[in-house]
């Protein structure tokens, strides 16, 4: 039984946003997404960064300095005299710099400076220290686009000299009197 004295139970309207645009609008009706309109700014936009404000600084890209590269043409004298001056600079590092530092350089095309090496070896010791090379060779040479480039020498594959009769052999071909000096005294290297 229901009293008459207790109040209603409460009925359940639909919470409704007021509209200002239309305040009798219905409030089960879908709203019109906003539209953004385009920035007119030149302004690059930036990310919020979560780490605090960062002072935004406006550059004058007419304003920015303009660094103009130097390339000055370079003869094999001077990149011969800039490397030894480079490795003399070095000679209180390490066996593995001056390994390299101790092979020949020659100038390419294109700027280039190329290094022989004799392994593949030597090409990871120069991995350690060959921005620094390439920075001296710019700068003392006064040329911003010497690119370092290497070679690996081919090493010829002579035939190792294992029996007597081989090393007789070689001997002969480099003084054939020695085949007629082996038969007058009638020596005999097969074992």
């Amino acid at each position: 039984m229901i009293s008459e004295d207790a109040p209603p139970p409460p009925t359940e309207e639909p919470l409704s946003v007021p509209n200002e645009v239309d305040n009798q609008s219905d409030p089960l009706k879908p709203k019109p997404s906003p539209v953004l309109k385009p920035s007119t700014s030149d302004k690059p936009k930036e990310t919020p960064s979560i780490f605090g404000k960062k002072k935004s600084k406006e550059v004058d890209e007419d304003a920015s300095p303009v660094v103009e590269k130097k390339e000055t043409d370079f003869t094999e004298e001077e990149l011969q005299k800039v490397w030894k001056a480079f490795a003399e600079q070095k000679k209180d590092a390490g066996d593995t710099e001056r390994l390299v530092l101790s092979k020949s350089v020659k100038k390419g095309d294109n700027h280039s400076v190329i290094i022989m090496l004799g392994s593949q070896l030597e090409v990871s010791f120069l991995e350690k220290f060959d921005t620094e090379l390439v920075q001296y060779f710019r700068s003392e040479l006064a040329n911003d686009h010497i690119v370092l480039r290497t070679e690996i020498a081919e090493i010829k594959d002579e035939k190792k000299l294992y029996t007597s009769t081989d090393i007789f052999d070689y001997m002969v071909k480099q003084n054939p009197d020695l085949k007629d000096l082996k038969d007058r005294l009638g020596l005999d290297f097969d074992y």
